[in-house]
């Protein structure tokens, strides 16, 4: 059967080595090949798209996402239809979803059930990682099966005991054993538990219970606390660590520093903490700003650029997480410990970052490619599948013109949230195309694919 051929030409081609003009040959799903301007002036195409004047990337991948996710008496507002239009429409054509595992249920359940979830759904490709509640010994005995499934990469939490996510010392080192052996990798939470129920508890015995207590009972110190920790905790277990939202100023140099000494410790950051501070939590909509970790003050946003940047801070994840607005103000009860945390920002990563990263001289282009795209799936196990415009990769394509402004607003956006943290922000520029496995999902800026075009992507991490 002959495949559909498709020629991008006229645009920069952006990679995180460089930026240069080239023209880039589709066949069928994947990069066939590159080639300067007008090389393949006398090949027939079955379409060719003019992206003269624009960017073109390779498509995002967001490794840090919920869902589907019940949290705090409420679910998430994405599932893998709503959720994978909208991260198309920012540009992602792969993401990475979690699933929790039931206290004392099977890890290899949880992913028969996402790929349910998923089934006929999704826009665009996607994978799962596992969320560990117990190092059980059936917990330890399914990881490696996990891995084998194609699903190398778990999350266990440091805090949050109270719903009996906390995961003690014990039982990290323990994983961190089997994952050794079996070649995955850990993402932690890292929030110190005991330094935020003690704090939580000083602050509600006198009366406050504004959101700003949200960050004044979660301070920098119990985050950064916890990620040294953890690193400690890998020196005794060496085993690859993924830090999930670094939020602070010092996390950047504990993290720089422990893997300048040798250890497999990588980190991100989410859009939000690059771009509010927690004078949100004091505003009118305070409390549809509380998240975890919480918004940190502006040196703390100064450091992360300048960690990402310098390659100090690998990946920016969105951590959407966002639940319904009625849910967040019932639940909520006007106290800070009551509201389900988290945000909506799986559409706005893209757009954030180059608005405010790149337009502002905080990033390269190959960096925004490096930090969005080619650093994840180098991490996750997608490698060279993913993450990159070269021959033999798939045809996942993003075609950005960095042309004109618009407001983005929760009306603008395509989220199934009527809350949008950068409501009223100047854009620079926008998606024009976006391409999934060599077939149309964005044209024009318009939804044009299909749901069910998006594939589960078996990782298998490098040695």
């Amino acid at each position: 059967m002959t495949m559909k051929t498709r020629l991008i030409t006229g645009g920069l081609v952006v990679s995180a080595y460089g930026v240069y003009p080239a023209d880039v040959w589709i066949e069928g799903e994947k990069i066939k090949v590159l080639g300067a301007p007008g090389a393949f002036a006398g090949q027939e195409f079955d379409e060719t798209l003019d992206a003269s004047g624009k960017l073109v990337l390779p498509g995002l991948i967001d490794p840090h996402l919920h869902f589907n996710s019940p949290f705090m008496g409420t679910i998430s507002v994405h599932d893998f239809k709503n959720g994978t239009a909208a991260a198309a429409h920012g540009g992602i054509t792969t993401l990475i979803d979690f699933s929790t595992q039931p206290k004392g249920g099977s890890l290899m359940a949880n992913l028969a059930q996402k790929e349910e979830e998923a089934g006929g759904r999704t826009y665009i490709d996607w994978s799962m990682s596992g969320i560990l509640l117990d190092a059980s010994p059936q917990t330890l005995e399914e990881i490696p099966q996990l891995i084998q499934a194609g699903v190398p990469t778990y999350k266990c939490f440091t805090t949050y005991k109270h719903s009996g996510r906390l995961m003690e010392d014990s039982g990290i080192l323990k994983i961190l054993e089997t994952t050794a052996r079996h070649g995955g990798m850990l993402m932690v939470h890292c929030e110190h538990d005991a330094i935020i129920e003690r704090l939580i508890e000083k602050e509600l015995a006198a009366g406050h219970y504004a959101p700003i207590y949200h960050a004044r009972t979660r301070p920098p110190e119990a985050e950064n606390l916890m990620i040294q920790r953890l690193i400690d905790l890998v020196r005794q277990v060496t085993a690859p660590v993924y830090i999930v939202h670094t939020s602070t100023a010092e996390s950047v140099q504990i993290v720089s520093q422990a893997r300048a000494s040798g250890l497999p410790v990588h980190n991100e950051t989410c859009t939000h903490y690059l771009a509010l501070t927690e004078e949100k939590l004091l505003g009118p909509q305070a409390q549809f700003f509380i998240c975890s970790p919480p918004l940190r003050q502006q040196r703390d946003v100064d450091a992360l650029w300048a960690g990402l940047a310098n390659g100090c801070v690998e990946t920016v994840g969105s951590d959407d997480a966002g639940v319904p607005t009625v849910d967040n103000l019932r639940l909520g009860q006007g106290r800070f410990d009551k509201v389900p945390s988290g945000m909506s920002g799986i559409e706005a990563r893209l757009s954030i970052l180059y608005t405010e990263g790149v337009c502002k001289g905080r990033l390269s282009l190959p960096r925004l490619v490096e930090i969005t795209s080619t650093n994840v799936a180098r991490l996750f196990g997608l490698y060279p599948q993913k993450g990159h415009l070269s021959p033999g990769a798939d045809a996942d394509v993003v075609v950005y013109n960095p042309q004109g402004t618009w407001t983005m607003t929760a009306k603008t956006l395509h989220m199934n949230t009527d809350f949008c943290p950068f409501e009223g922000w100047q854009i620079q520029g926008h998606v024009d195309t976006v391409i999934s496995r060599g077939a149309d999902v964005i044209r024009s800026g318009q939804l044009v694919g299909q749901p069910g075009h998006g594939q589960r992507v078996f990782r298998k991490l490098n040695a």
